[in-house]
C-alpha cells in the first residue's frame, strides 16, 4: 500500500485547474467544445489525446520515460504511465485547439478589416 500525502496530488490538482480554466475560456469564446460543431471538436481532441498517449506508450517501451516525482499520485494507467499524463495530454491538445481557434478568428477578423477598407 502506498502512503499518500497531500503533496501527492499537487500536479493533478494543477492540471485539473488548468483544464477547468480552459473550459471557461472555451465556453466564453465558443472555439472547440462549445463551438457550432462540438462533436467535431470532441473528436479532434480525443484523436489527439490518443495519438499522444500511443506516443507515450512507445516511448515507455523504448525506455525514454521514468516515473515522476513526489507531486504525483502514484496511480498508473499502464506500467510507467501515470494518471497525470492523461490529463496533461488532454491539456496539451485542448490548449492547442483553443490557440488554433483564436488564431483563425484573429486572422479572419484582420482579413475582414482589410476588405472593408
Amino acid at each position: 500500500m502506498i502512503a499518500l500525502h497531500w503533496t501527492s496530488f499537487v500536479y493533478l490538482a494543477l492540471l485539473l485547474g488548468a483544464l477547468a480554466s480552459m473550459a471557461l475560456v472555451d465556453r466564453r469564446a465558443r472555439l472547440v467544445l462549445w463551438s457550432a460543431r462540438p462533436g467535431r471538436g470532441a473528436a479532434v481532441l480525443a484523436v489527439g489525446a490518443l495519438v499522444f498517449l500511443a506516443w507515450d506508450l512507445v516511448a515507455i517501451a523504448e525506455g525514454f520515460y521514468s516515473r515522476g516525482g513526489a507531486a504525483m499520485t502514484g496511480v498508473e494507467l499502464a506500467p510507467h504511465l501515470p494518471l497525470e499524463e492523461l490529463f496533461f495530454v488532454l491539456f496539451f491538445c485542448w490548449f492547442t485547439l483553443l490557440l488554433h481557434g483564436l488564431l483563425r478568428r484573429a486572422l479572419a477578423r484582420r482579413r475582414t478589416t482589410r476588405e472593408a477598407r
